[in-house]
Protein backbone atom coordinates (compact mmCIF):
# COMPACT_ATOMS: atom_id res chain seq x y z
CA UNK A 1 0.00 0.00 0.00
CA UNK A 2 1.26 3.63 -1.03
CA UNK A 3 2.36 5.29 2.26
CA UNK A 4 0.45 8.77 2.96
CA UNK A 5 2.55 12.04 1.63
CA UNK A 6 4.19 13.47 4.64
CA UNK A 7 3.38 17.60 5.09
CA UNK A 8 5.95 19.86 5.04
CA UNK A 9 5.73 20.04 8.93
CA UNK A 10 5.85 15.98 9.64
CA UNK A 11 8.86 16.15 6.85
CA UNK A 12 10.89 18.52 9.14
CA UNK A 13 10.21 17.00 12.34
CA UNK A 14 11.45 13.84 11.26
CA UNK A 15 14.56 15.07 9.80
CA UNK A 16 14.80 16.95 13.10
CA UNK A 17 13.99 13.61 15.06
CA UNK A 18 16.84 11.96 12.57
CA UNK A 19 19.74 14.28 13.22
CA UNK A 20 18.75 13.98 16.88
CA UNK A 21 19.45 10.34 16.97
CA UNK A 22 22.56 10.64 14.57
CA UNK A 23 24.03 12.94 17.29
CA UNK A 24 23.28 10.46 20.45
CA UNK A 25 25.46 7.80 18.40
CA UNK A 26 28.56 10.13 17.14
CA UNK A 27 28.45 12.09 20.77
CA UNK A 28 28.69 7.65 21.98
CA UNK A 29 31.82 7.13 19.88
CA UNK A 30 33.28 10.69 19.28
CA UNK A 31 32.53 12.73 22.84
CA UNK A 32 31.07 16.21 22.90
CA UNK A 33 34.27 18.21 22.01
CA UNK A 34 35.46 15.20 18.81
CA UNK A 35 31.82 15.13 17.21
CA UNK A 36 31.56 17.43 14.14
CA UNK A 37 28.42 18.67 12.30
CA UNK A 38 29.69 17.05 9.14
CA UNK A 39 29.57 13.43 10.93
CA UNK A 40 26.26 14.10 12.40
CA UNK A 41 24.81 15.03 9.15
CA UNK A 42 26.51 11.81 7.77
CA UNK A 43 25.27 9.56 10.19
CA UNK A 44 21.78 10.73 9.47
CA UNK A 45 21.83 10.75 5.64
CA UNK A 46 21.34 14.64 5.41
CA UNK A 47 23.20 17.71 4.45
CA UNK A 48 24.45 20.79 6.45
CA UNK A 49 22.00 22.85 4.91
CA UNK A 50 19.50 20.15 6.68
CA UNK A 51 21.51 20.54 9.85
CA UNK A 52 21.41 24.49 9.91
CA UNK A 53 17.56 24.16 8.66
CA UNK A 54 17.10 22.89 12.25
CA UNK A 55 19.95 23.56 14.23
CA UNK A 56 22.04 26.72 14.56
CA UNK A 57 25.08 25.12 15.79
CA UNK A 58 26.59 21.57 17.50
CA UNK A 59 26.08 22.89 20.98
CA UNK A 60 22.29 23.84 20.29
CA UNK A 61 21.52 20.25 18.97
CA UNK A 62 23.21 18.96 22.06
CA UNK A 63 21.22 21.07 24.18
CA UNK A 64 17.93 19.71 22.43
CA UNK A 65 19.17 16.05 23.19
CA UNK A 66 19.15 16.85 26.68
CA UNK A 67 16.06 18.52 26.73
CA UNK A 68 14.37 15.46 25.03
CA UNK A 69 16.30 12.65 26.61
CA UNK A 70 16.85 13.15 29.98
CA UNK A 71 15.20 17.23 31.04
CA UNK A 72 11.15 15.80 30.14
CA UNK A 73 11.75 13.17 32.81
CA UNK A 74 12.19 16.20 35.42
CA UNK A 75 9.08 18.01 33.97
CA UNK A 76 7.31 14.64 34.21
CA UNK A 77 7.71 14.44 37.64
CA UNK A 78 6.99 18.07 38.40
CA UNK A 79 3.78 18.15 36.23
CA UNK A 80 2.41 15.27 37.71
CA UNK A 81 2.59 16.94 41.01
CA UNK A 82 0.73 20.06 39.49
CA UNK A 83 -2.14 18.16 38.11
CA UNK A 84 -2.91 16.19 40.64
CA UNK A 85 -1.52 17.01 44.03
CA UNK A 86 -2.25 13.37 45.44
CA UNK A 87 0.40 12.28 43.15
CA UNK A 88 3.11 15.03 44.42
CA UNK A 89 6.03 12.36 45.77
CA UNK A 90 7.47 13.18 49.23
CA UNK A 91 10.59 14.04 49.36
CA UNK A 92 11.86 10.60 49.43
CA UNK A 93 10.09 9.67 46.53
CA UNK A 94 11.68 12.43 44.57
CA UNK A 95 14.99 11.22 45.86
CA UNK A 96 14.70 7.48 45.00
CA UNK A 97 13.25 8.75 41.74
CA UNK A 98 16.56 11.17 40.71
CA UNK A 99 18.40 8.35 41.92
CA UNK A 100 17.12 5.80 39.63
CA UNK A 101 17.74 8.35 36.59
CA UNK A 102 21.64 8.11 37.26
CA UNK A 103 21.28 4.30 38.02
CA UNK A 104 19.76 4.19 34.38
CA UNK A 105 22.53 2.54 32.28
CA UNK A 106 21.12 3.15 28.60
CA UNK A 107 21.48 7.23 28.84
CA UNK A 108 24.15 7.29 31.03
CA UNK A 109 26.40 8.31 28.20
CA UNK A 110 23.97 12.01 28.35
CA UNK A 111 25.48 12.40 31.97
CA UNK A 112 29.01 12.29 30.61
CA UNK A 113 28.82 14.59 28.05
CA UNK A 114 26.34 16.69 30.01
CA UNK A 115 29.33 17.04 32.54
CA UNK A 116 31.92 18.00 29.05
CA UNK A 117 29.32 20.44 28.14
CA UNK A 118 29.17 22.83 31.42
CA UNK A 119 33.22 22.19 30.98
CA UNK A 120 33.01 24.31 28.06
CA UNK A 121 30.23 26.48 28.65
CA UNK A 122 33.03 28.15 31.09
CA UNK A 123 34.49 29.43 28.09
CA UNK A 124 31.62 29.97 26.06
CA UNK A 125 28.75 32.47 26.53
CA UNK A 126 26.30 31.23 23.83
CA UNK A 127 26.68 27.55 25.55
CA UNK A 128 26.62 28.79 29.01
CA UNK A 129 22.82 30.43 28.11
CA UNK A 130 21.47 27.70 26.13
CA UNK A 131 22.92 25.14 29.19
CA UNK A 132 20.86 27.38 31.65
CA UNK A 133 17.88 26.21 29.62
CA UNK A 134 18.39 22.93 31.01
CA UNK A 135 17.07 23.95 34.61
CA UNK A 136 15.15 27.36 33.84
CA UNK A 137 11.78 25.90 33.38
CA UNK A 138 12.35 22.63 35.94
CA UNK A 139 13.09 25.81 38.54
CA UNK A 140 10.54 27.38 37.71
CA UNK A 141 7.60 24.08 38.06
CA UNK A 142 9.37 23.16 41.50
CA UNK A 143 9.22 26.28 42.42
CA UNK A 144 5.47 26.54 41.89
CA UNK A 145 5.10 23.30 43.33
CA UNK A 146 6.82 24.27 46.81
CA UNK A 147 5.06 27.69 47.04
CA UNK A 148 1.61 25.33 47.16
CA UNK A 149 3.05 24.66 50.54
CA UNK A 150 1.74 27.90 51.93
CA UNK A 151 2.51 31.63 52.46
CA UNK A 152 5.83 30.67 54.39
CA UNK A 153 7.33 28.02 52.50
CA UNK A 154 5.93 30.10 49.03
CA UNK A 155 8.16 33.04 50.06
CA UNK A 156 11.57 31.14 49.90
CA UNK A 157 10.28 28.64 47.27
CA UNK A 158 12.42 29.64 44.46
CA UNK A 159 15.41 29.53 46.86
CA UNK A 160 14.35 26.05 47.58
CA UNK A 161 13.39 24.97 44.43
CA UNK A 162 17.28 26.45 43.28
CA UNK A 163 19.24 24.40 46.31
CA UNK A 164 17.14 21.10 45.22
CA UNK A 165 19.08 21.65 41.85
CA UNK A 166 22.38 22.21 43.27
CA UNK A 167 22.22 19.17 45.71
CA UNK A 168 20.73 16.62 42.14
CA UNK A 169 23.63 18.13 40.26
CA UNK A 170 26.45 17.62 42.96
CA UNK A 171 25.26 14.51 44.02
CA UNK A 172 25.74 13.27 40.49
CA UNK A 173 28.77 14.09 39.82
CA UNK A 174 30.36 12.95 43.02
CA UNK A 175 28.69 9.63 42.32
CA UNK A 176 29.82 9.45 38.66
CA UNK A 177 33.55 9.98 39.57
CA UNK A 178 33.56 8.37 42.88
CA UNK A 179 30.42 6.11 43.03
CA UNK A 180 31.51 3.92 46.29
CA UNK A 181 31.94 7.06 48.24
CA UNK A 182 29.24 8.74 47.36
CA UNK A 183 26.24 5.67 46.57
CA UNK A 184 22.88 6.51 44.51
CA UNK A 185 21.50 5.49 48.36
CA UNK A 186 22.24 8.91 49.69
CA UNK A 187 19.92 10.68 47.28
CA UNK A 188 16.78 10.01 49.36
CA UNK A 189 18.45 10.08 52.61
CA UNK A 190 19.86 13.55 52.02
CA UNK A 191 16.70 15.64 50.05
CA UNK A 192 14.31 14.27 53.68
CA UNK A 193 17.78 15.51 55.79
CA UNK A 194 18.09 18.63 54.20
CA UNK A 195 14.64 19.95 52.93
CA UNK A 196 12.63 18.02 55.81
CA UNK A 197 12.94 20.89 58.29
CA UNK A 198 11.92 23.35 55.38
CA UNK A 199 8.84 21.57 53.66
CA UNK A 200 7.43 18.76 56.09
CA UNK A 201 5.55 20.00 59.16
CA UNK A 202 7.17 18.61 62.58
CA UNK A 203 4.54 15.94 63.20
CA UNK A 204 5.09 14.45 59.91
CA UNK A 205 8.86 14.25 59.68
CA UNK A 206 10.58 10.83 58.93
CA UNK A 207 12.44 10.03 62.73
Amino acid sequence: MLQPRLTRAERQAQTRQALLDAAARVFVRRGFQGSSVEEITAEAGYTRGAFYSNFSSKEELFVELLRDRVYTRYTDMTQAGLRDPERTPTLRETGEMLAAMQAGTDDRWLWRLWFECLAQAGRDENLRELASTFWRGNRAGVTELIGRGGPDVARRAKAIATAMIALDIGLAIQHFVDPEDVPLELYPELYVLLFGPLLVPPQEREP
